[in-house]
């Protein structure tokens, strides 16, 4: 799903690069429409979810300019959340899922800037919409993976130090940007009487995309002359994922899902 970059910035060269983008996303899509339907076509079970889901993540924003800087900027452990809603169409032990979240991923950092000890946190909004193919076995055991669009709604900095202060950086942030993500986890019925089960599971996700941002100092990373050497920003995170799931079966028989 890797867009063409160009570096001459002509009204040409521009729609050259925004239509690359569409036509490969769009490629992605219909390849997942493509198994999907294959899949549909060769098999007798066929059942539908939806259902409430959240997540609770170890969230990260990596950049290599942050990781030159020694103790000046050092990573510092932060947590985000999100929650939503997911559907998803099952054919025999394959399935394709869609979620729709809202959530915060942050970032948070230390270090010492002339001689004072600091910690500074970046709090990004976003609207999350991830795409998995998942497999299951009849025990319930399954394994996913898929990308997610990530559209930052904000981003807050805020530096507790020699001076307090907090700004809004969403116009250093980029629009939107795609994580790469790997799962697994369990998902049963609660009582094989009721179409109602539970979801609980891990989820490992890498960014694809650079997500631009600031520095632990609140400096944007896109400035050449703090930054000469530009590096994307990577968004990480690695949590819990849990939630409730109704089915719907096309057969009576006990499909295991």
């Amino acid at each position: 799903m890797g867009c063409t970059t160009f570096y001459t910035f002509d009204n040409k060269s521009i729609n050259r690069n925004y239509y690359t983008c569409k036509t490969n996303a769009m490629k992605f899509i219909y390849s997942l429409l493509f198994i999907g339907a294959f899949i549909f076509n060769s098999t007798a079970q066929l059942g539908f979810d939806v259902g409430a889901k959240g997540q609770f993540n170890s969230t990260w924003l990596f950049n290599q300019n942050i990781s030159d800087q020694g103790k000046e900027q050092d990573y510092a452990p932060s947590w985000g959340s999100n929650y939503g809603m997911l559907f998803g169409l099952r054919m025999g032990f394959f399935s394709l899922g869609l979620e729709t979240n809202f959530g915060a991923h942050n970032a948070e950092y230390a270090g010492e800037f002339l001689t004072q000890s600091y910690t500074s946190m970046v709090n990004l909004k976003t609207f999350q919409m991830p795409v998995y193919l998942r497999f299951q076995n009849k025990g319930g055991a399954y394994f996913e993976l898929g990308a997610q669009y990530n559209k930052v709604r904000s981003a807050m900095y805020t530096n507790d130090g020699f001076i307090n202060y907090d700004k809004n950086v969403s116009v250093e942030y980029a629009k939107s940007y795609s994580n790469a993500f790997i799962g697994f986890g369990i998902n049963r019925k609660i009582l094989k009487s009721v179409p109602l089960g539970i979801i609980f599971g891990l989820r490992l996700q890498y960014g694809i995309k650079d997500a631009k941002g600031v520095d632990a100092l609140g400096n944007s990373l896109s400035n050449t002359l703090l930054y000469p050497d530009y590096y994307k920003t990577r968004a990480a995170a690695a949590g819990l994922n849990f939630g409730l799931v109704y089915t719907i079966d096309t057969k009576e028989k006990e499909s295991g899902y």
